[in-house]
């Protein structure tokens, strides 16, 4: 029933929370991309002469090597090895910058760090080839077949009109020596990297936009699958009503047994009563049992049958119901009435054992 119904209702918390568990969030691959170039390339940059001296040095030796006549494995073993230290110690700050951005940024998207035990099952659903096919022709594969050409056109394009506007530099490389081609080289490098950057920059921000917005139409919900998660959250609202009234019935239940322990009861004389109970070691009379109307026509019989003084104090009744909650005892601004009140019953008791 709740696929034939349009989703037209924003996602519940509790269903936010369910697909990230399953490792389903608003996440940009272009912006780690974006992060990992940026990183990589500032690394690259303030490195930069340290990169250009390793692989002067490393060219020079390699050089120098070709031209011995004693040549063998041995000797080209030895540079190998070499070579292949000083390009990790060289590269080693581009890894690490770019690890530390693609890492950084999936948390910040991600709003902090996370990881899916579920997005790591291996679902049958997976291996089926139709299943497959769908995904493949889905809306999604399509607008990300979409991006990825659009964004290849334009970085396409901006290499080209770099390497354009330096043809004639380009062209006279051919006249250089070996480290004015690197110097020439690296420098055309990086002016690309920043031309890439500006526009990877653009489509980063409008594929994150694009993205969230995505994963908020994945998760929409109808109205019965509302309806359907409020009863398990909060259980069947007729089950609950019936166990609120049930719990209401015990708790007045329990109140108006109170009523046998009380001192005085205050009333109003039919539409409020407010049963009393005080003992010299109290600090101030107590509320046992409170209510209006039927409620409180119970306290007054359940009170004249057990010989509890029943006393007519309009005024003060009310102020006792409003200003007082059950199981509390009475506010310093009632004292007085309440003494005046309790003075009379002390009174009438003293004079009805004599």
């Amino acid at each position: 029933m709740a696929g034939s119904q349009e989703k037209s209702e924003k996602p519940t918390a509790k269903r936010l929370q369910k697909a990230r568990q399953r490792g389903q969030t608003a996440k940009s691959r272009e912006l780690v991309a974006l992060g990992v170039l940026l990183f990589g390339t500032v690394a690259v940059y303030l490195s930069g002469s340290l990169v250009v001296h390793s692989f002067r040095e490393l060219l020079q030796e390699v050089l120098n090597h070709a031209a011995r006549p004693d040549l063998n494995n041995t000797v080209v073993a030895a540079l190998f090895n070499r070579s292949a230290k000083q390009m990790f110690i060289v590269l080693a700050p581009v890894f690490v910058a770019a690890s530390v951005a693609a890492v950084g940024i999936n948390i910040i998207q991600l709003k902090g760090f996370f990881f899916s035990f579920e997005a790591m099952r291996i679902s049958l659903s997976n291996l089926n080839p139709l299943q497959g096919l769908k995904r493949f022709f889905s809306v999604r594969s399509f607008s990300e077949l979409v991006k990825s050409l659009l964004k290849l056109i334009i970085i396409g394009y901006a290499v080209y009109s770099v390497i354009f506007s330096e043809r004639q530099t380009l062209m006279s490389l051919v006249d250089r020596d070996v480290f004015d081609i690197l110097q020439t080289t690296g420098d055309l490098a990086l002016k690309l990297l920043v031309r890439v950057m500006a526009i990877m920059l653009l489509v980063s921000f409008l594929d994150f936009g694009y993205q969230k917005w995505q994963h908020k139409q994945d998760l929409m919900m109808t109205k019965q699958e509302i309806k359907e998660e409020y009863k398990e959250t909060e259980g069947n609202p007729q089950i609950k009503g019936r166990i609120k009234s049930i719990q209401k019935t015990l708790a007045r239940q329990r109140m108006l047994s109170h009523v046998k322990k009380a001192t005085m009861v205050i009333t109003n004389p039919t539409h409020y009563a407010v049963a009393l109970a005080y003992s010299p070691e109290m600090e101030a009379p107590r509320v046992v049992a409170m209510g209006v109307d039927f409620l409180a026509i119970k306290i007054i019989g359940i009170a004249r049958k057990s010989g509890i003084p029943v006393i007519q104090n309009p005024p003060l009744a009310r102020a006792l119901y409003k200003q007082v909650r059950l199981d509390e005892t009475i506010p310093v601004e009632l004292y007085r009435a309440v003494a005046k009140v309790l003075a009379y019953v002390f009174q009438q008791k003293r004079q009805a054992a004599e």
